[in-house]
């Protein structure tokens, strides 16, 4: 199929170079797969292998569209670039199944995708068809969640990476309210419609990661606007948090956590918050064994297995999954302190990308585009921070397209905008 694939991209490119082409095909593509990426998995994959091909397609292109890639843009690079080759000496370092083989695919991702960002920062994308089209994939979910006769309504997909992703994609109008000026009323009501639709979305799936990135989301947005000086959104949005926090507190899973981690202390683990306990506490007896390098890749599950065995009263889900549910256990119990620290710095050179570009825009159109990328992006990550301590987020190709992908596209429409409004700017 990707070879199909290939084959097209490479005939289009061939057949028309024009400025106009790359924009369209671009903008198409990232439609189908926001679209489809929990609805309709098989075509969202394609779509996310169609856009690594025109990244792969579009390198030609570098000799004469290229422009100096600025500090934070380097360092974007070089995170996404080790946490793959990290992965790849783990994988061929230890014993290797195809169980790990599938997993490394997972991992190399990020530095397949790397040629994508390098054409994306080419073009500048419509602002409005962008906004519209994240709102329409909110408003989607959250209908198609209304409609669902499911008790956890998930799509095509698990519900913790429905329920993560459609928080996202519900913050992402949010930001576009908060930060957009001058919008017509039915540009308003779409996206308040479309943030409670993936709200409603998040709320239905009872993803445990996605109900508490909630209150941390709320808590980061209100010291934005307190910064910022916008008393009247600030009032409206803390008022609205404080009703949404306190509805997700009452919901079923969460007071079932409560009541689990009482159990837990007292040596009950029959439960799935006590289950995820000892997946931690075997976690970390594989860490101490080997912190530095780890035990390769997909190891988690036949070595918790043992420690379960020789362990009394441990729950039996311990070694049955092949994550720990937690990123940060399972990068250091497979690659061990040097996974952890690529894993840190997957998050934190966009996080810096993101914060520097939220710190520096001014209050003009361009400047309103720059900081509603950098909070999109903002908001990505700590939604993905947040979950990732009750699920092992990148060894799901949901999960690591959608940030791949949407870390590229925020970072590169904010370079490309600064450029375009600023021309060539000094090392950041």
């Amino acid at each position: 199929m990707l070879q199909v694939l290939a084959s097209i991209t490479c005939n289009c490119v061939n057949r028309v170079d024009k400025p106009y082409v790359w924009p369209l095909l671009l903008k198409f593509v990232f439609a189908v797969y926001l679209l489809t990426m929990l609805t309709i998995p098989i075509a969202g994959k394609a779509a996310a292998g169609v856009l690594l091909l025109l990244g792969l397609g579009g390198l030609y292109r570098l000799k004469k569209q290229h422009y100096v890639l600025i500090k934070s843009e380097k360092w974007l690079l070089f995170s996404f670039a080790l946490f793959s080759v990290v992965s790849i000496v783990s994988f061929f370092y230890w014993p290797q199944t195809r169980d790990a083989r599938m997993h490394l695919e997972d991992y190399v991702t990020f530095m397949m995708l790397l040629p994508l960002y390098l054409l994306l920062r080419q073009f500048r994308f419509d602002f409005m068809f962008l906004i519209v089209l994240f709102s329409a994939a909110a408003f989607e979910l959250g209908a198609l969640s209304l409609l669902s006769n499911n008790a956890r309504p998930s799509g095509d997909v698990n519900p913790m990476r429905y329920g993560n992703i459609s928080l996202v994609l519900a913050v992402i109008p949010l930001a576009a309210m908060l930060l957009v000026r001058n919008k017509v009323l039915s540009f308003k009501l779409l996206l308040i419609v479309a943030s409670v639709l993936g709200l409603t979305a998040c709320f239905l799936t009872q993803s445990r990661g996605a109900l508490l990135s909630i209150p941390v989301l709320a808590f980061l947005y209100s010291v934005y606007l307190y910064r910022t000086g916008h008393p009247k959104f600030l009032i409206f949005f803390v008022a609205g948090a404080v009703l949404i926090v306190a509805a997700a507190s009452q919901q079923d899973r969460v007071q079932r956590s409560f009541s689990s981690v009482d159990r837990y202390a007292q040596g009950d683990s029959r439960s799935a918050l006590g289950a995820r306990f000892d997946m931690f506490k075997a976690a970390g007896v594989l860490i101490k064994q080997n912190p530095v390098f780890g035990h390769g890749l997909n190891s988690y599950s036949p070595l918790a297995t043992e420690i379960r065995r020789s362990t009394p009263g441990m729950s039996y889900e311990v070694g049955l999954w092949a994550n720990p549910h937690n990123e940060v256990l399972q990068v250091m119990v497979e690659k061990g302190v040097i996974g952890l620290i690529t894993l840190l710095l997957l998050f934190a050179a966009p996080g810096y990308l993101f914060l520097q570009a939220l710190g520096k825009a001014d209050d003009s159109g361009a400047g309103q585009q720059i900081k509603f990328y950098a909070l999109s992006g903002l908001s990505l990550l700590v939604v993905y921070a947040v979950a990732g301590q009750s699920v092992a987020l990148f060894e799901h190709d949901v999960f690591n397209h959608f940030f791949a992908l949407m870390v590229l596209l925020f970072a590169s429409q904010i370079r490309v905008i600064g450029y375009m409004e600023g021309g060539a700017e000094s090392e950041a």
